[in-house]
């Protein structure tokens, strides 16, 4: 059963990691992969990207930061670590589009 819901949050990791880059300038909804997920987009102090939310089709939650190109965080209760192939965009730049 362990291993099982490791590689479910790996799974979500996963796709969670495909939807940074393209759905920040979007609404807060979105569906890749089989997967919907309701976040929310904030920015620490640090500049940091934090999203948070639930898997929509498993109930879920999860918490990311973005950290550069590194992603840490929560996904239901399992920890996840993971690198993405560019920075994001700055809070200033997404805000401009």
């Amino acid at each position: 059963m362990r291993s099982f819901a490791a590689a479910a949050a790996f799974r979500v990791a996963l796709v969670a990691a495909g939807m940074l880059i393209p759905t920040l300038a979007s609404a807060n909804e979105i569906e890749r992969d089989g997967y919907k997920f309701d976040y929310n987009r904030s920015v620490t102090d640090k500049g940091e990207t934090v999203l948070s939310g639930t898997v929509k089709t498993t109930g879920e939650p999860f918490r990311l930061v973005v950290r550069d190109r590194t992603v840490t965080g929560d996904v239901g209760g399992r920890a996840v670590r993971f690198r993405i192939a560019k920075p994001l965009p700055s809070a200033a730049v997404v805000a401009a589009r």
